[in-house]
């Protein structure tokens, strides 16, 4: 679209509001104006997330009634009986989070359909439960996730309680784009709409719902009992929504020893604390380290805003707190669940992870003879194939995970459950504890009997249009023109997602890949070592991801630091 018409469109709009009308007012810098105007905020099967502030390439009031109002569209359009069926809404603690949880309510209530919107702010994963709890027809979570203070976001969830599909996105964007006008889209009064019941507020009383349902996230209740004074856990939900459910779910399960880190309970979109409230930095458990060592406490672990992702730190042979990585945890969670599980338990079982996940847990997996599933990066697509496994009666769900800090035990939920996870990781610690181990070393004897495993990702970020065209072109020259060899490794395969083709460089054959389109490449070298490169669906950047193994630390270390220093010597 022009962007100076836009930009002019809004401009003279009378009714725009007085704050945003303050913000364009001070920018005269036609760069950031085109950079505002020229396109809207890119919307996808994650939804949407961007910076806060004026422009259609902003997340404001006028871009989260848009999209409300494609998503009115498509419901009424596609889902029999959503107007009755309603929508459920929630949000967390970001700036301007509860203000456009209402506008989305509004802008339903406005055509005609029902919702149920929180009165306070609650977890990603109690939304994902609450819409087939409710037996609603969609739901909306307002958040950006780990994103710095200036995001905030808008995910939509489909009737199953999982993020949506590609092809629901497709629609909606459909709709979307007939909505020549954001700034004239009506959203009323959400008093009117309250007293006339189209919005019902609910509260406190699906906590208990959630909670009654998380106890099944324990695996042996003996474990538990068992538990003394000695073990002592801290937990900080960096000024997030986790603290209430967190707190209620490992106290109500036997955790007792529990200390909240005070000053990061507070709820602040600010994040005042942390550099970025994301449980992967190492500076988001700074105040929780210094407390673990007042308290000698065995576990720390931290949720992000929304309370999905969980990071978990455990002390070292150095006696100085060590933060896993989304890997490791996934492993140990992996590796302790399916020991607890009888065998015929595992029968028909199935882990579902994504495939630019550690291929350790297929290792251990394989061992017990249960099925691994890969999917593309995302965990609307682990939950695309837990509905898969209920409607075809093939297989059970047993974990899913991703290497972004994303675990789900129980399919009650459809999205990662940073909740569910806490407590799992609560009984696995314990497990260790119990013999004498960290969870660093039953994690050293996983590596012991399967194989050192070492997994990076390296970020590089393309800030506007023009950078976002380069890094795109950049990831076309390695699919149209790809090296034959990384690190005096030749590669021996390519998987292509954009076109679904598997091509084995050995034998030139080629395979389908049976996963939605995505660009995303990745190339596997002649020792088992592998790199991926995928835009980031939320934020312009290049994520490469690299994973090697083997028997020996050290010499895994100095394969990893070559092949990353190769790939971004080319990239």
């Amino acid at each position: 679209m022009n962007w100076l018409n836009k930009y002019q469109e809004w401009n003279q709009f009378s009714h725009l509001d007085q704050s945003l009308k303050s913000e364009l007012v001070q920018i005269s810098d036609k760069k950031e104006l085109k950079d505002r105007f020229s396109h809207y905020l890119e919307f996808g099967t994650g939804g949407m997330r961007g910076e806060l502030g004026a422009g259609t390439n902003r997340i404001n009031i006028y871009t989260v009634r848009r999209i409300t109002q494609g998503l009115a569209n498509y419901l009424i359009e596609s889902v029999p009986e959503a107007s009755l069926k309603g929508v459920v809404i929630s949000y967390d603690s970001r700036h301007f989070s509860r203000e456009f949880a209402e506008e989305t309510a509004c802008v339903l209530a406005q055509n005609g359909v029902k919702s149920f919107l929180s009165d306070t702010l609650r977890p990603t994963p109690v939304l994902s439960f609450l819409v087939r709890e409710f037996n609603a027809a969609a739901g909306v979570m307002i958040t950006a996730s780990h994103n710095p203070a200036v995001y905030n976001g808008y995910k939509i969830y489909g009737e199953d309680g999982g993020q949506i599909t590609i092809e629901t996105a497709n629609q909606i964007s459909d709709n979307l784009a007939s909505i020549e006008n954001e700034l004239t889209i009506r959203s009323g009064s959400l008093e009117s709409f309250v007293k006339d019941k189209v919005i019902n507020f609910f509260g406190d009383e699906v906590n208990e719902l959630y909670l009654n349902r998380i106890s099944n996230a324990i695996q042996d209740s003996e474990v538990v009992e068992s538990i003394d004074d000695q073990f002592k856990i801290i937990y900080t939900p960096l000024h997030g929504a986790g603290l209430k459910l967190v707190e209620s779910a490992l106290k109500r399960n036997g955790f007792a020893n529990l200390t909240i880190v005070e000053k990061q309970a507070v709820m602040d979109g600010d994040f005042p604390t942390v550099r970025y409230p994301n449980p992967e930095e190492k500076d988001s458990f700074k105040l929780a380290m210094e407390l673990g060592k007042e308290k000698n406490a065995t576990l720390l672990m931290a949720t992000d805003p929304d309370a999905d992702r969980l990071g978990v730190a455990v002390l070292n042979a150095q006696n100085e707190y060590h933060i896993l990585n989304g890997n490791q945890l996934g492993v140990l969670l992996l590796h302790y669940l399916l020991r607890q599980k009888s065998s015929q338990e595992l029968k028909n079982a199935a882990i579902v992870k994504t495939i630019v996940t550690s291929d350790l847990g297929e290792k251990i997996a394989e061992k017990f003879n249960v099925k691994v599933f890969n999917t593309l990066t995302g965990f609307k697509y682990i939950g695309e194939k837990i509905a898969e496994f209920e409607e075809q009666k093939n297989y059970t769900f047993l974990f899913g995970y991703e290497e972004s800090f994303g675990y789900l035990v129980d399919p009650f939920v459809r999205d990662k459950d940073a909740i569910q996870a806490a407590l799992l990781t609560a009984e696995v610690a314990l497990y260790y504890s119990q013999q004498g181990k960290t969870l660093l070393e039953a994690l050293e004897e996983i590596y012991k009997e399967f194989g050192f495993y070492i997994e990076r990702l390296e970020n590089r970020t393309f800030k506007g249009i023009e950078a976002e065209k380069d890094m795109l072109a950049k990831i076309n020259a390695w699919r149209n023109d790809p090296p034959v060899s990384i690190a005096d490794l030749k590669i021996v395969r390519i998987d292509d997602y954009l076109f679904k083709e598997s091509s084995n460089l050995s034998n030139h054959t080629i395979d389908k890949i049976n996963l939605p389109k995505s660009n995303v490449l990745k190339f596997y070298l002649e020792d088992g070592s592998w790199f991926c490169i995928r835009p980031s669906g939320t934020e312009q950047k290049c994520k490469l991801y690299f994973s090697v193994h083997s028997k020996k630390q050290s010499i895994a270390e100095e394969k990893m630091n070559v092949l990353i220093e190769e790939v971004l010597n080319v990239f």
